[in-house]
């Protein structure tokens, strides 16, 4: 199976839930900020316009594929993997190996509310979960260092945003060498637990779908010019 596939000139990781979650047993005690983040296709599709949505995308240290129409885009969706991606199998894996490890998780959003949420379904599913901490950016009236010096000050191993796509990865891109805790995990506009699609997700899907492969087949006909590297 490919482990790592290109989407508009970013590299996406393409491993099992299990390969994956190896990976992350590794950063919970390398000593290190590890970067992992869930991937939409609108991510990929604004990552276009946006450089730095694009630069935090490519220098992830796990990027997970987060829906399945990324696969079959690609057209290297094996069942396996459609199957992993649909129903979110690595977040609840990852938040599993979190919980046995004993690690603490600081939660980070743009509203009170989007946190409380998260958390309750965090604690629903993991009830032996720690948490260290939360922050709703929305309180923070001035600079955005109170947000980091109030992380910092609990010594989270894990810290979850929930932060909206681009405000997530502009917000790590500005501030991931300060930030005091073994892994970055973006979730972004993805759940805890697997999704309940109905008609308008379905349909979103598809709109989304059909700008995705468009940008690629753009994208693929100015690397052919030689456009695309000069983009870049």
């Amino acid at each position: 199976m490919i482990k790592k596939i290109d989407i508009l000139g970013i590299q996406l990781d393409n491993y099992t839930v299990r390969e994956a979650i190896r990976q992350v047993e590794a950063y919970l005690d390398n000593g290190v900020l590890n970067s992992i983040e869930c991937i939409s296709m609108q991510m990929l599709i604004h990552s276009e316009d946006d450089t730095v949505l694009r630069e935090v995308m490519g220098g992830l240290d796990l990027a997970i594929i987060g829906e399945k129409e990324i696969l079959r885009a690609a057209g290297i969706g094996t069942m396996q993997r459609m199957k992993e991606t649909e129903e979110n199998d690595f977040s609840f894996e990852f938040f599993k190996r979190v919980e046995r490890n004993k690690k603490s998780v600081f939660v980070l959003g743009q509203t009170a509310e989007k946190i409380e949420k998260t958390k309750g379904m965090l604690h629903e599913e993991f009830p032996k979960l720690v948490f260290a901490g939360e922050y709703a950016i929305e309180k923070c009236k001035g600079n955005l260092e109170t947000v980091i010096n109030d992380m910092n000050a609990t010594a989270p191993d894990v810290i979850v945003s929930v932060l909206p796509t681009p405000l997530q990865e502009h917000f790590f891109r500005e501030h991931k060498d300060k930030m005091s805790a073994s892994i970055w995990y973006g979730i972004g506009e993805f759940g805890i637990t697997p999704k309940q699609h109905g008609v308008r997700d379905f349909f979103r899907s598809l709109l989304h779908l059909g700008k995705l492969k468009s940008s690629m087949e753009k994208y693929q006909a100015r690397s052919l010019t030689g456009e695309a590297g000069e983009d870049e």
